[in-house]
């Protein structure tokens, strides 16, 4: 049975262990000093537990437990014994690994558990040390030492589960590592066994050639490599190997590699879950710092110690000697021998046993003869009941050992797997006594295992090598020879067994070539006990297991879904049935989830929330300032430039055939000609107007240009960009070219050293006018341009646009050479100009477009949306894939006011983005009551489902899909789209994605720039397209579908087509403008930022692979970069001249080089990289060693004290506005608010030092004179005379005149702030949008600096605000968390990655970085890398995004919703087909029956559970509580534990009122207690368990949450048991389901354990009857005595059920009161809730708790919405008002609400 773990202090202080050597017998040790004492004899008699760490080593927090069977050393790294470090002279190696361990349990206490499988590379892998994986799978709670198939098994799934998931890793075991284990036989022999079951029996990539951490070839290793992460345990067998460990995780650690630690790793479905620890600088400084003593740490204390034991002597029982030598030359000479006894394929268990038992006893009988008391030993051989503990066995009785090992392999080899796990449970264990003989025995088990790997010349089949030992199976054996067999019971072998026994024993004695050890049989000549008694009872619950069976169902959905699963199910009968019924009201969902106010049942006309008529004057105020900010908002936004107004359009009737009258024609012609005249004399006239402009304009910006090029430009852009005649634009562009020219002949004759800018804005000039104006081209024109070429040295080009170009005068006399820019033309276009290349654009106009030329893959979403189509939009950000959503909203608004277009977006800032962008493009007038645009989200709603355009998150548009009333709302669904349709592969909330996805009928668009697999999507979406087709084919011509077919043919009426069920991919790769990178370091307080080029991120071993990624884009700068460093390192490089850059033919003679012919270049340069690997891999490993810029490290406090520097540096260089992305809400304002105190501190600094006195002067001044004018304004109204009237004019004109002053004084310099002082004041009415939010004085003194900054825990108004100004370009720096890359429009010319966070992934980089140089706002975006790794940055370049594979859809909640949606809805069978369809159409279980098998187990399960507490009928229809639970279906499990509380009468007990003036009320106390009980079941919010150890004292707030009071938890316990019972009974009812075959095999290598049955064996029927209820045990569980009853055991289930049934306990809803680290430490409850409701601070809430002030916020409202929930919910169920229970709730609900809302103190 599955041990419990138990605490280290109880292991280690235990006086005896329950191993097999289930006690201290089987290990060796040396405690501290033997090494050195009894002339170098090490004794084999002392126990394992004298090897590991002593009581008092160990350091007293924390106490953990590890699930172990004999003591394992895992506790915070310990002190070195001294006794070691004095004799070793290693003192100071003791300080430094003492400071190591500290630092260690620092870092690895401040880990996080993440998803560890998100970033993919082809080439490149994770690593697992091999012993991390050895000692986390022999801690493994349900292993039982000894049993190695089992072990196997564990290790097996491990590593599967790694490789299903498509992981790619490595596992290293190092050399060294091997001495660690010398003193524990069995461990080390068991280490040696999986190492060769990995090399030899598996496709596992195993390393073993390097020798410890710290040897060049790991570091050359490492340096090839970079592995994204060391997969490692923090916990040893010994403090040594502890210590050993340590050093590992601070190697890996300093070469930024970081730490998964192996204990307490999970996973689900698709993905692993590991504790993750991030580098850091100090890990690499510690390391450098102490180098060299760590070095000699690791070879002379924690390695030689234990090498140095392997040259001492064995000493048995005090006085029998052996030393190691002797053992390797025994074996080895069997060795030679058993090979030429069996030459072809023997058995490895067999040539292991042998040659093990034959030198065993060959030595033993050499050890008893050399001692000097033999004849002694001999002498008291008979009497073994002698008090002497540590009497060694008689040669006789050593014989019996090894002929019983011997039978047991002879079972291990020709049982069957499935009849070894009938094996009878035997309490017995090896008597002590025989310890040193069995460990003695293991030690040449070892030897064996290490010399047969140097036998290359023996073919030993190892498939049985994970069944080498079977301790149990051997036990069994003695036991019965021992017990039994004495007793008078006497069975048969059976022939074959008997035979292939007689032939191992015979080998035995051969290889011995001694005949005193006795022949085969009998089995046992001597009498001593070999077994004694185990001290422990059985551990493990014992519980009963009711009949098995499932209640029968009557449900169509049930059956159509599941059908075929239940009918090879058994069912109880009616008689064994036994349903709860309770007697309660039903439950109906007439309440909105997160409001107790009541909503109608008619869904087809909602109350009109925002009809000004409907309101009183505020609330007309409040939706006129929603609606104007929204037009403000929405302006903004990018792509808004126009409005749309939907005018009422009918569909016209077909035209009637008739003859139209000639004159008719005459004058249709005639009106056009009238209107094609008056249209010429406009145009005439715009031309006029627009030429005298430029006439009075262009001198003052030829002016300009000369005095400030880059100011002249700007103004001569901006001309451009507003002028709409083509000719006089052509005037400017030469005027602008001319003016160049000039500058630039200027510059060249200064001292200083050119403004290569002005020769960029002449050939920008140059491209435009020659590509754009062509037709306005004439010979002077190009005559002059081909001059101007000349002159700057591109003499190529000036000759292909004017051949005659040598015949102009000037150009024959003049020196032209100080003019060039001394670079070739194809070169300098790449290098400057790569920003401006022109792209190959479609000309022709699209009808349906007004503002752009679309591309031809817009054109086809334009065609989607017109068919009705369904499509699937991948394409990158800012390419401009969004138009087709308003495209499509402006469709649906033209063909009627009934459709609906939902909008989904992840995030609530992105629902204000488009809500903005639709109040600013769309106006219609509609009829009374209806509006274009509504929103819902859990915050806020409006007008939800009496809009044509509804605005939502996933989780809003699920309630209206699943409410059984408002499904003739979802019927005028006309499309639905997606926006981050990505989110379907997210952690949290994904599978609410694939729900919408399922049950939508009407066309979608879903939207996304970061799928990797968007085909596999497609795929499954056409599938469901199919279904629906299919169902709404076949539906039962019911009423409502009548209506829906009337209404579909109103449609066509209409001209709306009809909805069409194609699914199209509509896939756009290319990134409109380029993204170039840098790397930002530190150096001696200066920056250093160095451009890094793509290519640098490969390695030559990913190129061999997999080439280079299609994704990894070149820059045209890029591109010179490359060719430039390739001839470099090549100099004879053969296609150097063909891939010059002017010799290139796309380049050659070129004027204008076109984005395109660049593309060809870079694929060109790609091609010959890839060539050069095929050649010369040096010369590649060169290249890209050769592109890599040069970093330097720093500490972070270092960084985040320069880093308004570094924004400062960004101002310099031009690259903002940027935005800086961090990982921490509070490092996000942190940095926001450093940045406003350097400017500050910057304008103090300019100031004089007068400057503050004087503003306090004025301030003064200006109190007195408001004062005396107040004193005025007194006097005036009693009597106003003439002179009073003048001191008040007098008054107003001082205050003014002070105010002016002050207003100097405070004015900000433009080098002390980021915002555009041209901006400020227009910003006002959107700045006015912060009043009334929280903290809103400190983000306001941000803004005004021009600094913001942006996170989900902000208020909605305050994102807005923050989104608006920054498009507005008032703010230019702001500080965000990945929200905001999540579809929000802010572009920026930079993004800053300023933090490296184990959520820093490759979808995350695409997102943020996507921001940066979005189309028609900069020509290039630029990514800067501040303070990140570079082998990070490398693999975020490199690395595909995450494929989307779906999650596990399903929880009882929504089976629960599903069943009241069948149950309650209007349409039935519209719902049961929306109900089929998130069952059968899972993305999880697309072309994965194995997964669409398991979903069926679950929903069967989840379905019997539903019954059986009462929720369901056997009908499946929803009854008792099932209302309540669903409507809390967010907290599941706790909805479930709040239900059986409710039930228990718990809340009634607890909800005692008192009478006051006849009202009931309750007081603090029972309102705390009930605050506490909520908070435990629905406000569960984890501190770290380090938290104990400093969290804050404070008289006025409580931090640590109370447990439950005792009456809850016991009922809570009771929950607790019946769901286990509940899932117990359902698993051992599907085991008959198991893939038996696949349950005997192991999962990696596949090894089958088969075998024939032995029907004439009475033994194997005696040792083996099946006895044991082993139903849904995996088959190797069972070796270690795993029975059915350790199912009870939750921690122990999923481990040992049987494998192919797939059901995870991740999914059943148990509810852990208590959760732990895998140190056994307690994870403290945050009683935040609590701490509110006490004082109804959010400020003292986040001081007291370490809040943000948003997160603060949001877990009160949160929390405040379950009350009201539950609230409401209770008022439905019950029918008494005046119930204590619901009036209990209503008055916290209340309070809360009134603490909230109402007295917000901040």
């Amino acid at each position: 049975m599955a041990s419990t773990p138990a605490t280290l202090n109880e292991i280690l202080t235990s006086s005896d262990s329950d191993s097999d050597s289930e006690s201290e017998t089987d290990t060796e040790s040396g405690n501290c000093g033997d090494s050195e004492s009894t002339e170098s004899l090490w004794s084999f008699d002392q126990s394992e537990e004298d090897d590991l760490l002593n009581l008092e080593d160990i350091v007293e927090e924390p106490t953990f437990k590890l699930p172990c069977e004999f003591e394992i050393s895992g506790e915070k790294p310990s002190d070195v014994s001294s006794c070691d470090a004095e004799k070793s002279g290693l003192t100071e190696c003791k300080a430094v690994l003492r400071e190591l361990s500290s630092l260690i349990w620092k870092t690895l206490s401040k880990s996080t558990m993440i998803s560890l499988l998100k970033d993919f590379v082809e080439s490149e892998f994770f690593l697992i040390d091999g012993d991390s994986l050895f000692i986390t799978c022999v801690l493994n709670v349900n292993y039982k030492q000894g049993q190695t198939l089992h072990f196997f098994y564990i290790v097996e799934q491990f590593l599967h589960n790694f490789i299903q998931k498509e992981a790619k890793f490595v596992i290293v075991f190092f050399k060294d590592a091997e001495n660690l284990y010398f003193n524990c036989s069995e461990l080390l022999t068991l280490r040696t066994m999986l190492i060769q079951h990995l090399e030899h029996n598996t496709d596992v990539t195993i390393h073993t050639e390097f020798s410890n951490c710290l040897s060049p070839e790991w570091e050359i290793f490492l340096t090839e490599y970079y592995p994204y992460f060391l997969i490692v345990s923090e916990v040893g067998i010994t403090s040594r190997q502890i210590q050993f460990l340590n050093v590992l995780i601070l190697h890996a650690l300093k070469n930024k590699i970081n730490i998964v630690q192996s204990l307490g790793m999970e996973s689900d479905l698709i993905r692993i879950y590991g504790y993750y620890a991030s580098s850091k600088y100090e890990h690499k400084h510690f390391f450098e710092m102490n180098e060299k003593q760590l070095r000699h740490a690791l070879l002379d204390y924690i390695i030689d110690n234990f090498k140095n034991s392997q040259n001492m002597k064995i000493l048995l029982y005090n006085n029998l000697e052996l030393s190691f030598e002797d053992i390797q030359k025994e074996v080895h000479k069997n060795m030679s021998s058993l090979q030429n006894l069996w030459p072809e394929g023997p058995d490895i268990r067999s040539v292991v046993c042998s040659i093990s038992c034959a030198v065993t006893l060959s030595l033993y009988k050499r050890m008893l003869h050399d001692s000097k008391d033999y004849e002694n030993l001999d002498a008291d051989a008979e009497n073994h009941n002698t008090q002497n503990l540590k009497k060694a066995p008689t040669l006789g009785e050593a014989a019996d050992i090894c002929r019983m090992l011997c039978l047991s392999v002879i079972f291990m080899q020709h049982l069957p797997l499935h009849r070894r796990a009938q094996s009878r449970i035997i309490t017995h264990i090896w008597d002590k006594t025989l310890s040193p003989f069995l460990r003695m025995l293991k030690k040449c088990d070892f030897f064996v295992l290490n010399q047969l790997k140097t036998k290359n010349n023996w073919s030993v089949n190892f498939a049985g090598l994970p069944d080498l030992y079977d301790n149990i199976l051997w036990i069994n054996i003695a036991y019965y020879y021992e017990i039994e067999y004495n007793g008078g019971l006497n069975l048969e072998f059976g022939d074959t067994l008997t035979r292939e026994y007689l032939k191992l024993w015979n080998t035995v004695l051969t290889l011995t070539g001694d005949n005193d050890f006795g022949g085969p049989m009998p089995i046992r000549t001597t009498s001593k006990p070999f077994l004694t008694q185990k001290g422990t009872p059985p551990r493990g619950p014992s519980q009963k297991i009711d009949k098995l069976g499932l209640i029968p169902l009557k449900s169509d959905i049930v059956e159509e879904y599941a059908g075929d699963i239940l009918s090879e199910l058994p069912f109880l009968s009616s008689d064994d049935l036994v349903v709860q019924s309770n007697s309660t009201i039903e439950f109906d969902e007439l309440t909105h989830w997160h409001s107790s106010r009541p909503l109608s049942s008619d869904f087809e006309r909602t109350k009109c929330n925002s009809d000004a008529k409907s309101k009183d004057a505020k609330g007309r105020r409040e939706i006129q300032k929603l609606y104007h900010f929204y037009y403000i908002f929405g302006k903004s936004l990018a792509g808004s430039s126009g409005s749309v107004r939907i005018g009422k359009e009918r569909a016209l009737p077909p035209p009637e055939k008739f003859s139209v009258p000639k004159k008719r024609n005459f004058q249709k012609k005639s009106a056009e000609t009238i209107i094609e005249e008056n249209k010429k004399r406009q145009l005439a006239k715009l031309e006029k107007r627009e030429e005298e402009r430029w006439n009075n304009l262009s001198l003052h910006i030829e002016k300009e240009i000369q005095a400030n090029p880059n100011s002249g430009i700007k103004r001569l852009e901006d001309f451009l960009q507003t002028c709409s005649v083509k000719s006089v634009r052509f005037m400017a562009e030469m005027a602008g070219l001319d003016a160049c020219f000039k500058l630039w002949v200027e510059f060249c004759f200064k001292p200083e050293s050119k403004d290569i800018s002005i020769v960029i804005n002449l050939m920008k000039r140059i491209h435009i006018i020659h590509e754009k104006y062509s037709e306005h081209l004439k010979n002077p024109h190009r005559q002059k341009l081909a001059k101007y070429l000349k002159y700057i040295g591109f003499d190529n080009l000036a000759h292909s646009l004017w051949p005659q170009v040598d015949t102009i005068k000037i150009l024959k006399t003049k020196d032209l050479s100080k003019y060039s820019v001394n670079m070739g033309a194809a070169r300098f276009q790449l290098t400057y100009m790569g920003p401006y290349l022109f792209r190959e654009e479609r000309t022709d106009p699209d009808p349906r477009v007004h503002h752009f030329i679309p591309d031809t893959w817009q054109r086809e979403l334009l065609d989607v949306v017109d068919n009705n189509e369904s499509a699937v939009i991948v394409a990158p950000t800012s390419s401009g894939k969004t138009y087709a959503s308003y495209y499509c909203m402006e469709k649906v608004l033209r063909e009627s006011d009934e459709g609906v277009v939902v909008y989904v977006a992840p995030t609530k800032a992105l629902v204000n983005q488009v809500v903005g962008t639709v109040f600013n493009l769309f106006t219609k007038e509609l009829p009374k009551g209806e509006v274009v645009c509504g929103v819902f989200t859990r915050d806020y709603r409006h007008d939800t489902l009496n809009c044509q355009i509804l605005v939502t998150v996933p989780q809003c548009l699920e309630i209206l899909l699943l409410g059984p009333h408002n499904q003739k709302w979802v019927k005028r669904m006309r499309y639905v789209i997606f926006d981050e349709v990505h989110c379907l592969g997210g952690e949290i909330g994904a599978e609410v994605w694939e729900h919408l996805l399922v049950m939508i009928r009407c066309p979608f668009l879903a939207l996304s720039a970061t799928i990797s697999n968007p085909d596999h999507l497609t795929e499954w979406l056409v599938l469901i397209k199919k279904y629906w087709q299919h169902a709404e084919s076949t539906m039962e011509n019911s009423g409502p579908l009548q209506n829906a077919s009337k209404g579909s043919k109103m449609q066509q009426r209409k001209g709306i087509k009809k909805s069409s069920y194609r699914v199209r991919l509509v896939w756009y790769k290319e990134r409109y403008n380029d993204l170039e990178k840098y790397v930002c370091s530190l150096k001696d307080g200066e920056f250093i930022i160095d451009h890094y080029h793509p290519c640098a991120a490969l390695t030559v071993n990913h190129i061999i692979k997999h080439g280079i990624p299609v994704d990894l884009g070149f820059s045209p700068r890029e591109s010179i970069l490359l060719y430039d460093a390739m001839v470099h390192i090549w100099p004879g490089w053969p296609r150097m001249q063909e891939l010059e850059p002017e010799e290139f033919s796309y380049f050659k003679n070129k004027l204008v080089i076109m984005k395109a012919d660049v593309k060809k270049y870079e694929e060109e340069l790609k091609n010959e990289m890839m060539h050069w690997v095929e050649l010369d891999k040096v010369k590649v490993s060169q290249l890209l060693k050769y592109l890599k810029p040069q970093t330097f490290d720093c500490k972070e406090s270092e960084k985040r004290r320069m880093f308004p520097s570094f924004v400062e540096k960004l101002k310099e260089m031009g690259r903002l506005p940027a935005i800086f992305f961090l990982f921490n809400i509070h490092t996000v304002e942190i940095l926001a608010s450093r940045i406003l105190e350097q400017l500050i501190y910057k304008q103090v600094a300019h100031n004089s030092p007068n400057v503050e006195k004087e503003k306090k002067v004025l301030y003064k001044k200006l109190w007195k004179a408001r004062r005396c004018q107040r004193r005025n304004f007194a006097v005036f109204s009693n009597s106003g005379t003439g002179a009073r009237i003048q001191r008040l004019i007098l008054g107003f004109a001082e205050i003014k005149e002070i105010k002016r002053m002050l207003k100097k004084y405070n004015d900000i310099p433009a080098d002390c702030t980021y915002a555009a002082r041209t901006s400020v004041d227009t910003q006002i009415k959107i700045l006015r949008r912060l009043r009334g939010t929280r903290q809103s004085y400190k983000l306001y003194r941000l803004l005004r600096r021009g600094i913001g900054y942006h996170h989900s825990s902000m208020e909605y108004k305050q994102r807005q605000v923050v989104e608006t100004l920054f498009r507005l370009k008032h703010i230019q720096v702001v500080t965000a968390t990945s929200t905001l890359a999540l579809g929000i429009n802010m572009p920026c010319k930079s993004v800053v990655f300023t933090e490296d966070s184990a959520f820093l992934d490759a979808l995350h980089f695409r997102q943020m970085s996507g921001r940066a140089g979005r189309r028609g706002e900069d020509l290039i975006g630029n990514v800067f890398f501040y303070g990140i790794p570079l082998p990070k940055i490398e693999r975020l370049l490199k690395s595909n995004v995450p494929k989307l594979k779906g999650q596990f859809p399903l929880s009882l909640s929504l089976i629960l919703r599903l069943m009241l949606l069948v149950a309650k809805a209007d349409d039935k069978e519209d719902a049961k087909a929306k109900a089929l369809s998130v069952l059968q159409y899972s993305l999880i279980s697309f072309k994965q029956p194995k997964i669409n098998c398991m979903m069926k187990f679950y929903f069967i399960y989840s379905i019997h559970f539903l019954i059986t507490e009462g929720y369901l009928n056997q009908e499946c229809i929803p009854i008792g509580y099932s209302g309540l639970v669903s409507h809390l279906h967010y907290h599941e499990p706790a909805n479930f534990v709040f239900v059986s509380l409710l039930v228990k009468g718990l809340f009634h007990k607890l909800c005692i009122p008192v009478v006051v003036d006849g009202q009931k009320t309750f007081s603090e106390e029972v309102m705390e207690k009930l605050v506490v009980v909520l908070a435990n079941l629905f406000g569960r919010r984890y501190y770290s368990p380090s938290v104990n150890n400093f969290a804050k004292k404070s008289t006025h707030t409580l931090v640590i949450l109370d447990n439950l009071p005792k009456d809850f938890a016991t009922v809570v316990e009771e929950y607790n048991n019946r769901i286990q019972k509940n899932f117990v009974s359902f698993l051992l009812t599907i085991s008959n389901l198991a893939d038996m075959k696949k349950e005997y095999q192991l999962p990696l290598s596949e090894i089958e354990f088969s075998g024939k049955e032995f029907e004439d064996s009475e033994l194997i029927s005696h040792l083996m009857p099946g006895t044991e209820s082993r139903t849904g045990i995996s088959p190797f569980a069972c070796l270690s005595n795993i029975t059915d009853q350790d199912l009870f055991d939750i921690n122990a289930v999923n481990d040992v059920m049987l494998r192919t049934i797939n059901v995870s306990i991740r999914n059943v809803p148990f509810f852990y009161m208590n959760k732990y680290d895998q140190y056994h430490r307690k994870f403290p409850l945050n009683a935040y809730a609590l701490n509110f409701y006490k004082n109804g601070s959010l400020s003292a809430l986040t001081l007291d708790n370490w809040l943000n002030m948003g997160d603060a916020f949001n877990l009160i409202r949160d929390f405040t919405l379950v009350i009201q929930s539950i609230r409401v919910s209770l008022s439905e169920l019950c029918d008494d008002e005046d119930d204590n229970v619901v009036l209990a709730f209503k008055q916290l609900s209340e309070t809360f609400s009134a603490k909230l809302w109402r007295k917000r103190r901040y």
